[in-house]
């Protein structure tokens, strides 16, 4: 299955000492089908100043901090790309001017996966998100709890549902953990969550309350929009 977070391994094994990162722009707009559109159009041209390697669009469908929040991410194969790209370009200034009165960029946050995974990327690759931010003291045994859970997940009818954590290192969230439970579609993750009063579930899943405080939870379905 192709993971939402992450950067192709063979993509990262090129890169000596390299580790993938990804950073989101939070926007908001009245009209998101509008930004979709856009987005679909300007990929191509914004991404490569910026050291892309994919980008994507996710709408939330429940659980967002305003109404009309919709996350532009983009995925690069190091924290060097991430950190060293041209945001502010000629090409990528005239695109966003073709917006600019639509959407309001409300923050802008960087993050760095917990552990190598991904099988790639490509455009027009829809699926759904369930994200937690949490709060550990123990991020190690939290991601051990969390790889046990998806792989007794995938055991049970599930192999199409993937489980993956971010450092979040900036803005409000920053020291926590972005969770990602990313499905197919909206009906696959609704009933991966109505498993979880499954056995299997409930005998692993009891141990993460234990391990975390729970900071916000977020639904949306996302698009990716440009691969390199």
């Amino acid at each position: 299955m192709k993971k939402l977070i992450l950067i192709a391994t063979s993509i990262v094994a090129s890169v000596a000492y390299a580790a993938p990162a990804m950073n989101v722009f939070t926007i908001n707009t009245s009209d998101p089908m509008g930004y979709m559109d856009w987005a679909r159009k300007s990929a191509p041209i914004t991404a490569p100043p910026s050291n892309t390697s994919a980008a994507g669009v996710c709408l939330a469908t429940s659980g967002a901090e305003e109404f009309g929040d919709m996350y532009f991410f983009n995925l690069f194969d190091s924290h060097e790309d991430s950190l060293s790209g041209d945001y502010y370009s000629p090409e990528v200034a005239a695109e966003i001017a073709k917006i600019a009165n639509k959407r309001t960029v409300r923050m802008i946050d960087h993050y760095s996966p917990m552990e190598p995974a991904g099988e790639g990327f490509e455009v027009g690759l829809t699926y759904s998100n369930y994200n937690l931010n949490i709060y550990t003291k123990n991020p190690q045994a939290y991601l051990e709890a969390l790889n046990e859970y998806e792989a007794a997940a995938q055991a049970n009818g599930f192999e199409d549902v993937s489980l993956s954590a971010f450092q979040i290192n900036t803005g409000d969230y920053s020291g926590q953990i972005l969770v990602v439970t990313q499905a197919p579609n909206a009906k696959r993750l609704g009933q991966f969550m109505d498993a979880r009063n499954e056995t299997w579930s409930t005998s692993l899943g009891n141990r993460f309350p234990k391990l975390r405080k729970l900071k916000r939870g977020i639904m949306m379905n996302c698009e990716v929009v440009y691969v390199r």
